[in-house]
C-alpha cells in the first residue's frame, strides 16, 4: 500500500490534511480517489492506515487504525558530509536514508567547491529533506533521517556536541595508508558510530590532524580513488554491514 507522510500539526482528530507535493503525486501521478486505502506517517514514528476523504487543492485523509512498525533500534550512524557540487548531494541524501543512517550533518571544509549562503543554503536544505521523506516512503522507514542545519565550518563539525562520549569516530581518508577499518575493533557491539567524509577535492592533511586530536581516526577505504559521493555510500555500507545492520 502506498505511503504518505503528513505534518502532525496539521491533524484534526482524526483527519490530516497532506502537503502540496504528496496531494499532486496522490492526484497527477498516482491518480487515487477517494475511497482509496493508503499509509500514512506523520515523520515522528508514527505509522497509520487511512483512506483518502478529500482531493480538492489538497487532499486529505482520514486515519482509520494505527500500525506497529519497529524502527531499527540496533544504533545509531551519523554521516558527517562535507557539501558535495551539482546533485551529488541529492544522491548521498537519498543513499544514506535508504542504508539507515540515522542522522547527517552536512559541512563546509577548505576544498568544498562553492560556498552556501544562508538563502541558497536553506533551499537546498529544504530539497533534501523532500528527497529524504521520498527515499523513507521507497525502504518503508518509519522516521526520516534528520539533516542537520544550518551548515558547519569544519572545525564546528569535528567538535560538536551532538555526539556521545562513547561514539566511535571514524573519519575516511584517501592519504591513510597504515590504519584500515578492520582495525577498528568493536563495531559490532558499539550503539553509536559516526563517520566523517570529504568533499570532492578531500580533505587536507591539516584538517585530518585537527579532527584527530578531536578524537577522530582516520582509516583508509583501500588503494582505489573513489568519487566523493561514491565512498560515502561505500564507507556506510561496509560500517553498516560490520555492525550489523545490514
Amino acid at each position: 500500500m502506498r505511503r504518505f507522510f503528513f505534518d502532525p500539526k496539521t491533524r484534526r482528530g482524526d483527519r490530516v490534511v497532506l502537503s502540496k507535493e504528496e496531494s499532486r503525486h496522490i492526484k497527477k501521478v498516482l491518480r487515487l480517489q477517494i475511497g482509496s486505502g493508503v499509509e500514512l506517517l506523520d515523520g515522528e514514528g508514527g505509522l497509520y492506515s487511512g483512506e483518502i476523504v478529500g482531493m480538492e487543492r489538497l487532499v486529505e485523509a482520514v486515519i482509520c487504525g494505527s500500525l506497529s512498525e519497529k524502527e531499527d533500534s540496533s544504533g545509531s550512524i551519523v554521516v558527517y558530509q562535507a557539501i558535495l557540487k551539482g546533485d551529488k548531494m541529492d544522491t548521498v541524501v537519498q543513499k544514506c536514508t535508504e542504508l539507515g543512517v540515522t542522522s547527517m550533518v552536512p559541512f563546509q571544509s577548505s576544498r568544498c567547491q562553492g560556498k552556501l549562503d544562508s538563502v541558497v543554503g536553506g533551499k537546498k536544505h529544504g530539497r533534501w529533506q523532500r528527497i529524504g521523506l521520498a527515499a523513507c516512503k521507497q525502504c518503508m522507514r518509519p522516521l526520516p533521517m534528520d539533516i542537520v542545519a544550518p551548515y558547519l565550518s569544519f572545525k564546528e563539525a569535528i567538535c560538536s556536541d551532538i555526539l556521545s562520549d562513547k561514539t566511535v569516530k571514524i573519519l575516511f581518508w584517501e592519504e591513510e595508508n597504515h590504519v584500515h577499518l578492520k582495525d577498528i575493533k568493536g563495531i559490532g557491539i558499539l550503539d553509536s558510530i559516526a563517520v566523517l567524509l570529504g568533499p570532492e577535492g578531500g580533505l587536507s592533511s591539516e584538517e585530518v590532524e585537527l579532527a584527530r586530536e578531536y578524537g577522530w581516526v582516520s582509516v583508509s577505504l583501500g588503494k582505489r580513488i573513489l568519487r566523493a559521493e561514491t565512498a560515502t555510500l561505500t564507507a556506510v555500507s561496509i560500517v553498516q554491514y560490520r555492525a550489523g545492520r545490514l
